[in-house]
This record gives C-alpha cells, structure tokens and sequence, in this order.
C-alpha cells in the first residue's frame, strides 16, 4: 500500500495531496503546529490527513515526514540546482543523515523511472511511505501541476 508523505504547503506538496486523492492514495503527514501555510490557514480538506508538529517552526514537521517516509520525492523546476530552493537542501540533508532514500525530479525526468523508484522503496509495516516536497506555490507557479503528474503517475501504475 502507497501512503503519501506531506506538510501540506501549497505548490508541490499540494499537487502530490490532490494527486493521492484522485488516484485513491493514502495520506498522511506532520504539518507546521499551527496549521498554516505561507497564505494562511491549511484547508480542511488538506489539514484533516495531517497531525501538527509538537514543535514549532517549519523544520521540525519536515524532519519528522522524512523520519516516516520509506522515501523521499524532490520535484523542483531544474533538478541540476535542487538545492537552491529555498528548504530543500536542509530537506536532502536530513534524508541523508536519516539514510532514506531519494530522487530529485523535474519536469524532464522520465515517469518511467520515478514509478519504478517509487516501486522499489522498501514497505515497512505492510506500506511504502513516500514524502513528495518541493518549492511552494510562491516560488514555482507549475509545482503543483508537475506533482500532481508525478504522483498520479505513480499511484495508477
């Protein structure tokens, strides 16, 4: 069984939620303690799979999703300069000191491939949990688009 790993931000976190939703995914997730994005409050609709961080700031709820996640999914607009966004190098490394797995993604990388990655990562108590991250809507208008192709892709196959 799939299970989507996010915080619930806008962008790319956002489209891999509304992804796991079309396709009959399983969600879940730390968001920020208190509740909210960079635009306000999470919608009910998002927030509702997600359980607050007992610490606050923006840190803490991504440490725990990658502490969860069986992998992690970095879509970003060029994955050449992944770690120039703003979060995601802190987020690469953290999956590296936690040893989970990882690909970086953008709108050129073969679907193919991911899907078969994202088929590879090892279940742990009968579910493949895979955290999908990236820039926020703020920072790269077609993340939400672009994961939302991604996790689709993954969770129809």
């Amino acid at each position: 069984m799939l299970i989507v790993i996010h915080s619930g931000q806008t962008g790319v976190e956002r489209g891999a939620h509304r992804a796991a939703v079309a396709a009959g995914i399983q969600l879940a997730g730390f968001s920020p303690l208190d509740g909210r994005d960079e635009l306000g409050p999470l919608p009910e609709a998002v927030s509702q799979y997600l359980t607050p961080c007992f610490e606050r700031g923006s840190r803490p709820p991504v440490r725990a999703n990658v502490a969860l996640a069986s992998g992690l999914l970095v879509v970003v607009p060029d994955a050449r300069i992944a770690d120039k966004f703003t979060g995601i190098g802190v987020t690469l490394k953290i999956a590296r000191e936690l040893a989970v797995p990882y690909r970086i993604a953008d709108p050129s990388t073969n679907s193919d491939e991911l899907v078969a990655w994202a088929r590879s990562l090892p279940e742990t108590s009968g579910s493949v949990r895979l955290m999908v991250t990236g820039p926020r809507e703020t920072r790269w208008a077609d993340g939400e688009k672009v994961a939302w192709q991604i996790v689709a892709a993954i969770g129809l196959t």
